[in-house]
């Protein structure tokens, strides 16, 4: 089956990357392919290591990630962001951030999956 997928500016420099790639090296559709099985694999590997979080907790994660860019300064903050959440008592924010200080950077990615349904 055929799909079409958009060609984010992400997805546009991987193309270039891979294009004129020998037939041994694959092509952009292995290359992404490999990108994916990698990505899951982390999150894999990471998510058996994430904290438990209360009911309230995973409302305030919503809150925090739900509509937000996902970049690096998202993920080096990200146990910043609860505490300015307007979900929970300033006790559950505190120590929902203090749950996810902590992680590492996969970790958090990990979290961020599984909060946004994806995991």
């Amino acid at each position: 089956m055929k799909r079409t997928i958009y060609m984010s500016e992400p997805l546009e420099a991987l193309a270039e990357k891979t294009r004129g790639a020998s037939r041994r090296a694959g092509g952009f559709s292995r290359r992404l392919g490999e990108i994916v099985e990698r990505y899951q694999l982390v999150l894999d590997l990471e998510s058996e290591k994430l904290p438990e979080l209360t009911d309230t907790e995973l409302e305030i994660m919503g809150e925090v990630v739900m509509g937000a860019a996902i970049d690096a300064r998202k993920i080096r903050g990200l146990h910043l962001d609860p505490l300015d959440a307007t979900l929970g008592t300033p006790e559950e924010r505190k120590a929902l951030a203090d749950k996810i200080e902590p992680l590492t950077a996969g970790q958090r990615l990990a979290l961020i999956e599984s909060v946004e349904g994806n995991e």
